[in-house]
Order: structure tokens, then C-alpha cells, then sequence
């Protein structure tokens, strides 16, 4: 009987996800910051994107905040800086539809199959640049002609996409996120509606993506849920604007550089 109940509550909670007459504000939020000990200047940032709902029933982004975070000092005085710029810019319905929808569907996409469109072949170049970030340069370049022969193979095989589906399952996609101490990087998405307070948080901490998206009901946490859907970022960078933090945070392209990483830590 618990199990049906709970059900039920779920799948009326996605079914009002998926429609915009009860909703009457939207907000993205995505920021990142570390400790800044003993450094000076900016050590966190953040942006907030407030839609809201017009008196036709249409979506406009109404406002966009940025806020910095700034130590000084010797990281011994703290202040905060932010700006406000008031958008007024009205925004397709459809496309917000389209991302309640995807919030709420669980599509365990994240997979080459989906990626393969979304992803660039790496360069040599960005390789080798990755790798010198790394301490794996010798994994790919050569300092004799003997050596040559076999780090040409592995920049092929990271260009090729090779154990791919590998790199995929080393992630853990579960809803059990790592706490990280003195760091973070995630993205929320909270909608206000007549009846309820509904959030999406996107933890950037232990993989590129964001993902999974955890959707909590009325800040309760002992009530959430937890999807795999990457069209859930595509259509958030179709919402804000392209210079933005956020928008750059839910590139997918980013998965290229991740799964470099993974390939020259492990092979």
C-alpha cells in the first residue's frame, strides 16, 4: 500500500511537472568556489536566472545576477561584489515545457550512442596539452623514434573513443553523491508553484555532466529522486544567455576532456 501511495504521489508530481499553469516562477542558480586560504581575490561565483510568469500566461527571464565572492588580505578580509541586469526577455513556453518534461524523465542516456553528435574528436594538441596537466606526458609523446610507434596508437585509440562505455561505468551515477570539504560546483533549479516547491540540484563535483538530477519536493530531502537525462542540459543552455558561467557549466563537450583524463589515468 506504501509503495502505491508513493507512486501515485510521484507520478502527480511529473505529470504537474510537465505543465506551466500552476508554476509562477522559475530559478536557475549554478556556482562554484574553493577555500581561499592564504590566496587574494575571487574565490567563488555565482549567477541566478529568475523567470517569471506574465499576465498572458507566458515566461519572460526577468533578471540576471552575478555575485563574486573576494578575499583579501591574506584571505584575513572578505567582501562580496554583484551586479543585477534586468532582461525582460520573453521566452519560448515550449521550450520550458520541454525542460519539465526532461526533468522529470529518467532516460539513462549517458552513453557514446547519445554523445556521439554532441562530442568533437580531440586534437593531438589538446591531448598532449591535457596530458602535461596531468604528469602522464610520457603516456603520449615520443622522445625517440622507438617510442613513437606505440604513443601514436594510444592518441588514436583516445581519439576513436576507445572503452568509452568503460569510462561511462567508472562514473557513479547513483544519487549518492561524494561530499567534498573547502569545494563546490553545482547548479539548482527551483520552481515555485501554487501548491509546492520543487528543486532539480546538478552536483558538478564528481563528473562533468552534472548529473544525476536530484528533485527534491519542499526542501524535504528525505523525499527525492534521482534521473539521468543530458537533454535536460542541452535545453537549459537553449534558455540563458550564451556569455553566462551556467551556460558553459552544461556543455556536454566537456565530457571530451573528462574521459581524456580517465583514459591516460587507467590505460
Amino acid at each position: 500500500m506504501k509503495k502505491i501511495l508513493l507512486f501515485i504521489f510521484f507520478y502527480t508530481s511529473v505529470c504537474l511537472g510537465q505543465s506551466l499553469d500552476t508554476i509562477s516562477k522559475i530559478e536557475f542558480f549554478y556556482g562554484y568556489g574553493a577555500q581561499c586560504f592564504p590566496r587574494d581575490g575571487v574565490y567563488a561565483r555565482s549567477e541566478k536566472f529568475i523567470f517569471k510568469k506574465l499576465e498572458d500566461g507566458n515566461f519572460e527571464l526577468a533578471t540576471y545576477q552575478k555575485l563574486w565572492n573576494i578575499s583579501r588580505q591574506n584571505a584575513t578580509k572578505f567582501s562580496k561584489d554583484s551586479s543585477i541586469t534586468n532582461l525582460s526577455k520573453k521566452c519560448d513556453s515550449k521550450i520550458l515545457l520541454d525542460l519539465m518534461k526532461n526533468l522529470n524523465t529518467d532516460k539513462q542516456n549517458f552513453s557514446f550512442t547519445f554523445l556521439k553528435t554532441k562530442i568533437r574528436k580531440p586534437s593531438k594538441r589538446r591531448i598532449i596539452k591535457l596530458s602535461k596537466k596531468m604528469d602522464n606526458f610520457y603516456k603520449v609523446d615520443c622522445y625517440d623514434f622507438f617510442d613513437c610507434e606505440y604513443r601514436n596508437e594510444r592518441i588514436d585509440s583516445i581519439q576513436n573513443f576507445e572503452h568509452f562505455d568503460k569510462y561511462v561505468s567508472s562514473i557513479n551515477l547513483s544519487k549518492n553523491q561524494m561530499i567534498t570539504i573547502g569545494y563546490y560546483n553545482f547548479a539548482r533549479i527551483t520552481i515555485t508553484s501554487k501548491n509546492n516547491i520543487t528543486s532539480y540540484d546538478f552536483s558538478f563535483v564528481n563528473n562533468a555532466i552534472g548529473q544525476p538530477i536530484i528533485k527534491n519536493y519542499n526542501e524535504n530531502y528525505m523525499v527525492d529522486y534521482a534521473y539521468v537525462n543530458l537533454l535536460a542540459n542541452e535545453i537549459i543552455r537553449d534558455l540563458i544567455p550564451k556569455n553566462s558561467i551556467t551556460y558553459k557549466a552544461f556543455d556536454l563537450k566537456k565530457v571530451t576532456d573528462d574521459y581524456i583524463r580517465w583514459y591516460l589515468d587507467n590505460n
